[in-house]
C-alpha cells in the first residue's frame, strides 16, 4: 500500500538532500510522490472500513470503546507502512542507486558503486508513510464511530440524486442518450471519488509531463547552442606574441582554404566577475568585424526570437547571468576583462544562451569602456563540409604553423557536451517509469473502491438484463471520462513542475530549456489512458463475477 509511492521518494530525498548539485533538481519531487501515495493510502483505509461497517456496529453495541475499536485499523495502517516502507527503502537506497550507476558507468569509466544507505533518512520516509496513513485511518474511522451502533450494522444507505449541472443546459443534456445521462449523474453524484480521482491522476500526469519535459529541455541545449546560437564549425587560437601582420595573413589564408566557406577574426578575452564575493568567470567577446558577426553568432531575445544587434551603446549579456545577477536593461555591472582592470558595463540587451557566461561587445565600446584597442586573440570559421575527415585535414595544416596556438571543433565539443547531458536521461526514465506505475496503483485502487462501494447497484442493473460487456462500459466510462479530466489537469500542474525542477537542476554555467514539446503531451495523457485501459481489463473479472442473488440480499 505505502510502498508503491516510497522508493522513488526515498531516491529522490535522498539525492536532494545530498550536497553534489545535481540532487537540487529533485527538491519538488518527492512532495509529489508522497501526496500521491497518501491519497491511496485514504482510499484504501476508506474502503476497508466501509468493508467492515457491520463489524464495526457489533463490536461497539458490545461496548467496546472508540479508541479499542479504531485501533484495529491505526495498527494495520502501521504494520503495513512500516513494511512496505522497508521494501520501499530497499529499493530507493540500493536498487535505485546501482541501476543509474552502472548506466553511467556504460559512459564513463567509474570505480565499482559504494552504497552507504542513510539510515537517518530511511527512518524519516518511513516514519512519514506510517504518519500519513495512520492518519487517514484515524480519518476514515471517526466518521463511522460516531454512528449509533444500529445504523452501523444496517448497510448505507444511498446518496439522494441530484440535477447536476448538464441538466440545467437544456439542449446539450437532451442530446444524451439515458446510459451517458446515467454517467454524468454518477460522476458528479460520488464528488468524493471524483476529486481523489483527479487529484491523484493529475498528480501522476505532471510527473509525466515534468518527466518528458526534463528530456526535452537537457536534449535540446546543445542543438540550440552549438547550431542555432553559435553557427560556426570552428575556433583557432593565435599564440600570444604573434604579430598584427601574422594574424592578418593567418586569417586570408584561412579564407581563401577551399575547406573554408567564410572566415573573422575575433577578440576573446577570458574575464572575470563578482558574485557573492566569489569571482567567476565570463569570455567577452569582443568582434573585428561587426557586419559578419551575425554570420557566426546568432543574437536574439529567448521566446519572442528578436534579433539583437551589437552597438556602441553597451554591451550584450547572456541570459543566464542576467537572472543570477538580477541583471536588466540599462544596468550595469563590473567586469575584469583578464588583465586585472575591472570597470562598469552597461547592458544593452540579454541574449539567448545556454552555456557559459558571455559578454559581447563592439570594439569601439569595448575601447570606452577599458581604455584599450581589442586585440584579435583568434579566429572563427564555418567549413563547407563540417565531415571529421575534412576538419582533421584542415586541423592539422593549420596546427604546423608557428602562428596557432589551438584548433577547436564545435562538432565535438557539442558531441561531448550531448552524450554529458543525456546521462540525466536514465534518471529521467525512471521517474516516467514510476509515475507510470503509481497512475496504475491509483486507478486500481479506486475503481476497486468505486466497484465495492456499489455492487447493489451493479448487480441490479445485471438483473435487469445488461450484459457483461455492458455492466462494465457503464463502470468503465466513468473511469475512463475522470482519467482524461485528470490526466488533463496533470498537463497544467507538469508546466509548473517542471519549470520548478528546471530552475533548480541548473548549474553555474548552464542554462536548461524551458521548452516542453507538444508530443510530450501527448505521450503523458496516452501513458495515462494506457494505464487506465489495463485497471480496466483487470477489473473485468471482478466486475463479471459480482454475484447478483447475494449482492441484493438485505443485510436484515
Amino acid at each position: 500500500m505505502v510502498c508503491a509511492g516510497s522508493p522513488l521518494a526515498l531516491f529522490l530525498y535522498g539525492l536532494w538532500k545530498c550536497r553534489r548539485p545535481y540532487g537540487r533538481d529533485c527538491e519538488g519531487v518527492p512532495v509529489v510522490f508522497f501526496l500521491v501515495a497518501a491519497l491511496v493510502c485514504l482510499t484504501t483505509m476508506t474502503r476497508m472500513v466501509d468493508e467492515e461497517r457491520q463489524e464495526i456496529g457489533t463490536l461497539k453495541a458490545l461496548g467496546y470503546s472508540k479508541p479499542d475499536i479504531a485501533m484495529k485499523f491505526v495498527a494495520y495502517a502501521a504494520i503495513a507502512s512500516i513494511i512496505g516502507g522497508g521494501f520501499g527503502a530497499v529499493i530507493g537506497m540500493i536498487v535505485f542507486p546501482t541501476v543509474i550507476f552502472n548506466a553511467w558507468g556504460i559512459m564513463y569509466t567509474l570505480p565499482s558503486v559504494q552504497l552507504q544507505p542513510d539510515i537517518g533518512l530511511a527512518s524519516l520516509a518511513i516514519g512519514l508513510a506510517s504518519l500519513i496513513t495512520v492518519a487517514a485511518a484515524i480519518a476514515a474511522c471517526y466518521k463511522e464511530l460516531v454512528e449509533t451502533p444500529a445504523l452501523l450494522m444496517r448497510p448505507k444507505a444511498p446518496k439522494n440524486g441530484k440535477k447536476i449541472l448538464l441538466e440545467r443546459i437544456p439542449f446539450i443534456w437532451k442530446r444524451f442518450n439515458f446510459i451517458h445521462k446515467v454517467t454524468a449523474r454518477n460522476i458528479f453524484r460520488y464528488k468524493k471519488r471524483f476529486f481523489m480521482t483527479v487529484i491523484g491522476i493529475s498528480g501522476c500526469s505532471a510527473l509525466l509531463v515534468a518527466g518528458f519535459g526534463i528530456q526535452d529541455s537537457i536534449g535540446e541545449i546543445a542543438t540550440k547552442q552549438y547550431g542555432d546560437i553559435f553557427k560556426f564549425d570552428v575556433t583557432m587560437s593565435y599564440k600570444s606574441e604573434d604579430t598584427l601582420s601574422q594574424k592578418e595573413d593567418d586569417l586570408k589564408e584561412l579564407q581563401k582554404d577551399s575547406r573554408v566557406k567564410s572566415a573573422t577574426s575575433m577578440a576573446v578575452y577570458h574575464g572575470f566577475y563578482a558574485d557573492e564575493g566569489e569571482d567567476k568567470g565570463i569570455d567577452l567577446y569582443v568582434p573585428q568585424d561587426i557586419e559578419a558577426f551575425s554570420t557566426y553568432v546568432s543574437l536574439r531575445e529567448r521566446g519572442a526570437g528578436d534579433t539583437i544587434t551589437l552597438n556602441n551603446d553597451g554591451a550584450v549579456i547572456t541570459e543566464k547571468i542576467a537572472k543570477d545577477k538580477n541583471l536588466k536593461v540599462g544596468d550595469t555591472f563590473a567586469v575584469d576583462n583578464g588583465d586585472g582592470v575591472k570597470k562598469d558595463v552597461k547592458i544593452a540587451a540579454i541574449t539567448e544562451n545556454y552555456v557559459g557566461h558571455i559578454l559581447y561587445m563592439t570594439p569601439s565600446y569595448y575601447k570606452s569602456v577599458y581604455h584599450k584597442t581589442p586585440q584579435s586573440t583568434g579566429m572563427f570559421a564555418i567549413l563547407k563540409d563540417s565531415t571529421e575527415k575534412s576538419e582533421q585535414a584542415l586541423g592539422n595544416a593549420f596546427m604546423k604553423k608557428d602562428t596557432i596556438d589551438s584548433v577547436s571543433f564545435y562538432s565535438g565539443i557539442a558531441a561531448s557536451f550531448q552524450d554529458t547531458i543525456s546521462s540525466l536521461s536514465f534518471i529521467v526514465v525512471v521517474l516516467i517509469i514510476s509515475a507510470g506505475l503509481l497512475a496504475f496503483v491509483v486507478l486500481y485502487n479506486l475503481t476497486n473502491v468505486n466497484i465495492s462501494e456499489r455492487l447493489r447497484e451493479i448487480a441490479t442493473i445485471k438483473v435487469l438484463g445488461f450484459y457483461d460487456k455492458e455492466v462494465s462500459a457503464y463502470v468503465y466510462r466513468e473511469n475512463i471520462f475522470l482519467t482524461l479530466i485528470g490526466a488533463l489537469a496533470g498537463l497544467l500542474l507538469g508546466i509548473g513542475l517542471h519549470s520548478l525542477i528546471m530552475s533548480l537542476a541548473e548549474l553555474d554555467t548552464v542554462m536548461f530549456g524551458r521548452n516542453i514539446e507538444k508530443l510530450s503531451f501527448l505521450y503523458s495523457v496516452a501513458i495515462t489512458m494506457v494505464f487506465a485501459v489495463i485497471v480496466n481489463l483487470v477489473m473485468y473479472r471482478k466486475l463479471k463475477k459480482i454475484p447478483m442473488v447475494e449482492s441484493l440480499k438485505s443485510v436484515e
